[in-house]
């Protein structure tokens, strides 16, 4: 709906940036100091993400206008023709052969077509500072693509180390892709750029991974923006064995990084974090996962295993293939990642749009577990049979949680079961939420298990005929639930009246009874509104098009306020 047209047009826009060359060649730099590289663009943070230590879009230095001799802090490579014999920097007439190892802090490196290094890996380390950008002298490490003739890596893998080094323009490809920080101690990774950039694999692959973060105990990765680049084809989608190859892995020792405007496609994974382990889980931490589009992946969009404080925000999942190893979903989290914060995504065509494993028996130690906040699932349907054997798509699925899921104020519509819980007791605190045009359940809780009367179910919207299901095989409408159960406070069952479903508008009209109908943060079982505040320092009380709430003094249900 609105978001997702507004997202597809935002990408479009940018993936019209990866394809091209910038042309960053027409200004005298002859002083060296550049007060543009600290020019910020047009970025606006999604929502829940905290600014990182520089706009992701900041303006790189402008290359040299007058380029005919050497200049200090400016390296012109192209490994082809070039030679490194009595040339320190190189020129476009005169190109050196490899990049320096390591790159000094202020350095200009322009790359132009394939660097087909003869060693095994590609090592790249740069010695950046945070300072102003001086050539030569001080600031970040700038690794660029020449205009002209592409930079490429190709049958290599580029092993990324070292401070302030920004990669801009690059083209990964038959074989090629990059790892920020090596398994070798010293390859230590902070303050890191990787934008702009294409990352294609190969179909016949048993594994891999285009985009990895490598952090050890001595020498962590840290500081880390992945911006606007292309992640797309490795691994087959029609496998019948696990393939995990990935577009982006994030592993343990790996924190505060940004995931920004990426596409991610046409691949075995997607996007994971995985710390590896609960005894590594608060090394990975501070993760922001945002505003990128996911789509024809294999098992699921986005993974979450054991890490911390994921903020997974504004994000465009959709048609996620089914694998005998692992349901299709959107989002999933399992063996006991806490703060999990899953905000005002858009997730479509998937057998599980979001889905929560195993806690593995470790929840709950730090924080306040999973939060699931805002987020408009829709089109969640199987035909036919699933490899897992399931009939019915799931909009949230939650399984095992010993410790609370909250989920509130989310747009479910299109779904054969709303909200469901598969296995083993959990506890899902289920308030403000808009359920629509479900064809099997509303909420569907398996009997056998705990789960009912460990819920709470408040102040939700379902439609004409809602069907309930609550821990003990029984199918309620509304009012025989409550009268069953003393639970559904304040939930209305009745046309939800949205705008316009015929465009996907699920926004509500103004004579909808959601209206003014949710329960304020303070009313909630816990404001989870509050408590992200209190935890990263900003408000994300908005909409699911970020317009502020509330908007009338009182909250709707659902994703959208009137």
């Amino acid at each position: 709906m609105k978001k997702f047209v507004f997202t597809i047009a935002l990408l479009s826009l940018i993936f019209s940036t990866v394809t091209s060359c910038s042309t960053d060649d027409n200004a005298d730099t002859e002083d060296g100091n550049l007060t543009s590289s600290e020019t910020l663009g047009a970025y606006v943070a999604p929502i829940g993400v905290p600014d990182a230590w520089i706009s992701p879009d900041i303006e790189s230095p402008e290359r040299p206008s007058s380029w005919e001799t050497e200049l200090a802090g400016y390296y012109f490579v192209e490994y082809a023709v070039g030679s490194d014999t009595d040339n320190t920097y190189g020129t476009p007439s005169s190109p050196r052969k490899t990049i320096p190892n390591p790159v000094p802090a202020g350095s200009y490196v322009v790359v132009a077509g394939n660097y087909n290094y003869i060693q095994n890996d590609i090592k790249l380390r740069g010695e950046g500072t945070g300072d102003t950008w001086v050539a030569g002298e001080s600031g970040p490490v700038w690794v660029v693509s020449d205009s002209e003739n592409k930079a490429e890596i190709t049958d290599k893998k580029m092993l990324l180390s070292g401070s302030y080094v920004y990669l801009d323009g690059f083209y990964f490809h038959s074989g090629g892709r990059i790892q920020l920080g090596s398994y070798q101690p010293g390859s230590q990774v902070d303050h890191i750029l990787i934008r702009n950039s294409e990352m294609k694999g190969e179909v016949d692959v048993a594994g891999g991974v285009l985009i990895n973060t490598v952090g050890l105990e001595e020498g962590p990765a840290k500081d880390i923006i992945i911006y606007n680049n292309k992640a797309h084809r490795i691994g087959p989608l029609d496998s019948d064995v696990d393939i995990d190859a990935r577009g982006c892995s994030i592993q343990s020792y790996t924190s505060n990084m940004w995931v920004l405007d990426n596409e991610f496609s046409n691949s075995s994974a997607g996007l994971q974090v995985e710390a590896g382990s609960l005894a590594n889980q608060t090394t990975t931490h501070h993760i922001y996962i945002s505003r990128n589009h996911i789509f024809d992946i294999a098992q699921a969009g986005i993974g979450i295993k054991y890490a911390l404080d994921i903020i997974i925000s504004e994000n465009v999942v959709h048609d996620i293939i089914d694998t005998p190893w692992s349901p299709s979903k959107g989002i999933g989290f399992q063996y006991a990642p806490d703060r999990v914060w899953i905000l005002f995504n858009e997730i479509s065509n998937v057998y599980t749009g979001i889905r929560g494993g195993s806690d593995n028996g470790g929840a709950g130690t730090n924080g306040k577990s999973v939060f699931i906040i805002g987020n408009l699932i829709k089109d969640v349907t199987i035909n036919g049979t699933a490899h897992n054997g399931a009939t019915s798509g799931l909009g949230i699925e939650i399984n095992n949680g010993a410790t609370p899921r909250y989920i509130i104020n989310n747009t479910i519509v299109n779904s054969d079961i709303g909200v469901a819980n598969g296995y083993y007791n959990s506890t899902m605190f289920i308030e403000n939420n808009m359920i629509s045009n479900t064809k099997d359940f509303d909420i569907m809780l398996e009997d056998s298990y705990l789960t009912g009367s460990q819920s709470t179910l408040r102040n939700n919207h379902f439609d004409a005929e809602a069907k309930i299901t609550w821990s003990n095989g029984v199918t309620h409408d509304l009012a025989s639930f409550q009268t069953a159960f003393s639970k559904g406070e304040g939930c209305i069952s009745a046309n939800p009246l949205f705008v316009d479903t015929s465009v996907e508008d699920f926004s509500l009209q103004a004579s909808s009874a959601a209206i003014d109908a949710a329960l304020q943060p303070s009313d909630l079982t816990f404001d989870v509104y509050a408590h992200f505040e209190s935890l990263y320092g900003l408000d994300i009380r908005v909409d699911f098009n970020q317009v502020s709430r509330p908007n009338n003094g009182s909250w709707d249900m659902g994703a959208f306020a009137n």
